[in-house]
């Protein structure tokens, strides 16, 4: 599932709690890292913009000799250009299993994590994407950036409708399962309740929760609520950091709000938890 990650860095000062949380991704699995930075590219002669980029893979590789202690095999690469074309290109070429970006929440939604650089890879790059949270350590300007939440979960989310869209997330919440997360959350939110439609969701639901129970979860709760979805999935799970929320998105398209409906959306923007999103295509 997560066995191998292409992590995109930006080299800002968040990049050291981004890079404090991979450790933890052990427990999920990964055994590969890929890290990226993407190169501005200079007006000045080539061999000064090769010296740029020199440097630039230089940092990455302390990172990486860093990770490699903790056992994972890394690979570098700093191309140059547009950061999100680039990355891009990179995912194609490494086909890792998931792309992990820093996140901050409780922002702007253009903000919510990595600005527009980070909705065009979301949009671009059809596999799933890990938002790692990265918060300040206190409430004020100057405070430390550490991420929230790493390694594996103790809390797992899985919000669905029942659609196409809904399920690409459902063998990824299965796969989770056999990591042994502690308590996993099934939930299904609807705008109004009728006897027959409720009983129909947690039919649904219950049968999901036999297969996590199959696979090896041991704790799983169904939950069919009526009211704001993206309210609803933080209520249940969304708002603690040691959560993970895994929402089946639309995939590529020409807009963020196609990738990002009215319900992800939301949460990505106000969860404290991880969020996993999975695109078509996204395979466990």
């Amino acid at each position: 599932m997560f066995e191998k990650v292409l992590v995109s860095m930006d080299l800002s000062p968040a990049t050291a709690a981004l890079v404090s949380a991979l450790p933890g991704m052990r427990e999920l699995g990964t055994r590969e890292l890929c890290l990226v930075h993407v190169a501005d590219r200079l007006e000045d002669p080539i061999s000064e913009s090769m010296d740029h980029v020199d440097e630039l893979r230089s940092r990455l590789n302390g990172l990486g000799d860093r990770l490699k202690e903790d056992g994972f095999a890394v690979t570098v690469d700093v191309p140059i250009g547009a950061p999100a074309t680039e990355v891009i290109k990179t995912v194609v070429a490494r086909d890792p299993d998931v792309v992990l970006l820093g996140s901050r929440s409780h922002t702007l939604i253009q903000d919510a994590f990595m600005g527009s650089v980070a909705w065009d890879i979301v949009r671009g790059s059809g596999r799933p994407i890990l938002l790692q949270r990265i918060e300040p350590n206190r409430a004020d300007p100057e405070a430390a950036l550490e991420t929230r939440g790493s390694g594996l979960p103790e809390h797992v989310v899985y919000p669905t409708d029942f659609t196409a869209t809904a399920e690409r997330a459902r063998p990824w919440v299965l796969g989770l399962a056999t990591r042994r997360v502690p308590l996993f959350t099934l939930v299904h939110v609807m705008s109004a309740a009728s006897s027959e439609k409720r009983r129909e969701a947690e039919s649904c639901l219950e049968q999901l929760a036999q297969e996590l129970n199959e696979r090896g979860a041991t704790e799983v709760r169904c939950r069919v609520r009526v009211g704001t979805p993206h309210e609803e999935i933080l209520a249940v799970g969304g708002r603690r950091v040691d959560a993970l929320v895994v929402m089946g998105t639309h995939g590529r398209g020409l807009l963020p709000e196609i990738i990002l409906g009215s319900v992800s959306r939301p949460v990505v923007r106000h969860a404290s938890s991880r969020v996993l999103l999975v695109p078509g295509g996204g395979e466990a």
